[in-house]
């Protein structure tokens, strides 16, 4: 939770957060006095316990104002990271999901340079940077035959986390050090109980709004690599106000309203200034009050569903002509690309078909397909443990039934920041899955989850209410893949049938007619279960089917894909050769134990 969601909590209870910092004080109506932060005898110091201000202190001997994490900061005399711990230990809040292993990033060596003079220095200095802003960012100069490069050093807590290398004669000759951790720049000059900062894309942008007397911040790699934000993310909790200076190209519009879904809506503020960013407004002759002005006229971003109808014009145009210059949304991709469907933001797909039948299994295939083409993925099986969840996907994965030990390790490196697992085996609240899934998708960017299957999950499968449970789940559902952009898939079982020989339909989804009502797309898995042992089996007749019976916004509404079965790598393809394939590029020389591809589900 960011430090507004945590002020907003403890105002809630006003009176008794005053009370536990300030225990010698007393209530006087709407309000808590006390002598001041020391608890010193009088009544200068007031805390607001109820009404519209609930939570807001003024200390009128001393200046001093705020909320209560303020007031924490006050009493305790902290940071407003500690602020934000101590405040989220008193209200019994533990963070939504639990911290997962750190990337292992390089902690660069200190490079062979030069305080910036000469070159470096006058570069900067034409960009009307001061000496004092220089030094305060601690630029430093290489010099590399012809070539002067401005090193820009990356601080954080005493450390030296990274460093990028601008060659001041040419923007395109940039680098940063290699295996570097991805983070924002100026850390080491933002005053731990500041509650509002600004984030923009370049170094100079920073330094010049630092000049200008604003707390800055800057990306490491442009508006649109957002790699930053995972690795800082805790350190952003503690801001009230985030101020987005993105550049006012359509990338920095993009970029920022990434950043501010992912940050939240409630305390980042777009700043639009007359020139394309910050140090180009500096350059124009623009002082600390012009950048004020326009900090003043900041507003929230319009929310995602407030848009004008000329924004989709260019969608709308990629749906009549496809090769039309609009980015695609990842298709379906098993052997092959079949673009007769996508996997859309905001969307919910139903998945279901006869135990047994390979549904999970083509989910799992169809998982990585995705992944191949850039997404990520967080799971919840029910059923099955993390371990053999993987050890299937390893499979498919390298399209072979038994990859050797080193094939693993570089699975293993491929899938890290790729796929997710939410850890629980058995049943799940669904309430929780999706809190987590909702962090998940701010804190790394993931945009598609799986329930498999809602039958694990805390939503009755039969008895009184059960219908009405199964709507408001899929109502849940639903909103949350809107409201994101994401996309869920949900398995679901279907009613028995008394004959498994042809798949099932839309109609025999169990349970209520809302889970498919609510989908936006459903597919069903069939297959042949075909008897190895039976000599008279045709290789070429199809082992199984993939049906698509709905797809709310595809013009494709129903298809038919017939599939084979390679059961060494556990894939389906869409030829009788069964070829596998495989997704994990490895340079190595895999062992294969039982090639086997006979069909068999």
């Amino acid at each position: 939770m960011n430090a507004n969601e945590i002020s907003q909590r403890l105002a809630q209870d006003a009176a008794d957060v005053a009370s536990f910092l300030l225990p010698q004080g007393k209530r006087a109506g709407q309000e808590w006095k006390v002598g001041s932060v020391n608890g010193e005898p009088g009544q200068s110091l007031s805390v607001r316990v109820k009404g519209a201000k609930a939570g807001v202190w003024s200390d009128f001997s001393s200046g001093e104002s705020g909320d209560l994490l303020d007031l924490f900061m006050a009493v305790r005399g902290c940071s407003m990271s500690e602020a934000l711990r101590d405040a989220k230990h008193y209200l019994g809040i533990r963070d939504t999901m639990p911290e997962r292993e750190k990337p292992n990033f390089k902690r660069p060596a200190k490079p062979t340079c030069q305080t910036a003079k000469a070159g470096a220095l006058e570069w900067l200095k034409s960009r009307g940077l001061t000496d004092e802003t220089i030094a305060a960012f601690k630029i430093a100069e290489q010099v590399k035959g012809d070539k002067t490069y401005a090193l820009f050093p990356y601080l954080r807590d005493g450390e030296l986390v990274n460093v990028k290398y601008r060659n001041i004669a040419e923007k395109r000759d940039m680098r940063q050090e290699g295996g570097a951790e991805p983070c924002l720049f100026g850390w080491h000059l933002i005053d731990p109980k500041e509650r509002t900062v600004a984030l923009c894309e370049g170094e100079i942008d920073a330094m010049t709004l630092h000049q200008c007397g604003i707390p800055a911040l800057s990306v490491n790699a442009g508006a649109g690599n957002h790699q930053w934000l995972e690795n800082d993310w805790e350190r952003l909790q503690r801001f009230s106000e985030i101020l987005i200076f993105f550049d006012g190209d359509e990338s920095g519009e993009k970029g920022a309203q990434e950043v501010v879904r992912r940050l939240g809506i409630d305390r980042c503020k777009r700043v639009k200034l007359p020139e394309k960013d910050a140090n180009e407004f500096l350059q124009k002759g623009a002082v600390d009050v012009d950048f004020q002005e326009y900090i003043e006229k900041a507003q929230p971003m319009d929310p995602e569903e407030m848009r004008q109808a000329s924004d989709f014009m260019n969608k709308v145009k990629a749906l009549f002509y496809p090769a039309h210059n609009e980015d695609r949304d990842p298709v379906l991709r098993l052997d092959k690309d079949l673009d007769w469907f996508e996997f859309r933001h905001g969307e919910v797909t139903v998945w279901t078909g006869y135990n047994g039948h390979g549904k999970s299994l083509m989910l799992s295939q169809v998982q990585l397909g995705l992944v191949d083409q850039g997404e990520r993925f967080m799971v919840f099986s029910g059923e099955m443990t993390p371990e053999r969840q993987l050890k299937r996907m390893s499979k498919q994965a390298s399209g072979l039934d038994r990859p050797t030990m080193q094939y693993l390790d570089a699975i293993g490196r491929w899938v890290h920041d790729r796929i997710w697992l939410f850890n629980v085996v058995g049943s799940a609240g669904l309430d929780r899955l999706l809190s987590v899934f909702l962090y998940a998708s701010k804190r790394y960017g993931i945009r598609h989850f799986v329930i498999d299957s809602l039958m694990m999950t805390d939503v009755p499968e039969d008895g009184s209410g059960a219908m009405t449970a199964q709507k408001e789940a899929m109502r849940k559902i639903c909103d949350f893949a809107r409201r994101n952009g994401c996309h869920l898939h949900l398995v679901a079982h279907p009613r028995k049938g008394a004959d498994e020989s042809k798949g099932p339909g839309k109609l025999d989804v169990a349970g209520s007619s809302k889970i498919t009502d609510g989908a936006d797309n459903v597919f069903t898995v069939w297959s042949a279960r075909k008897d190895e042992s039976d000599s008279e089996l045709d290789p070429d007749k199809p082992d199984a089917k993939l049906e698509l019976h709905k797809q709310r916004n595809g013009d494709v509404q129903h298809y038919t894909q017939w599939l084979w079965f390679n059961k060494a790598a556990q894939q389906f393809a869409t030829n009788s050769r069964r070829a596998a394939v495989s997704y994990v590029p490895f340079s190595g020389q895999p062992e294969v134990i039982n090639p086997s591809s006979e069909p068999n589900t």
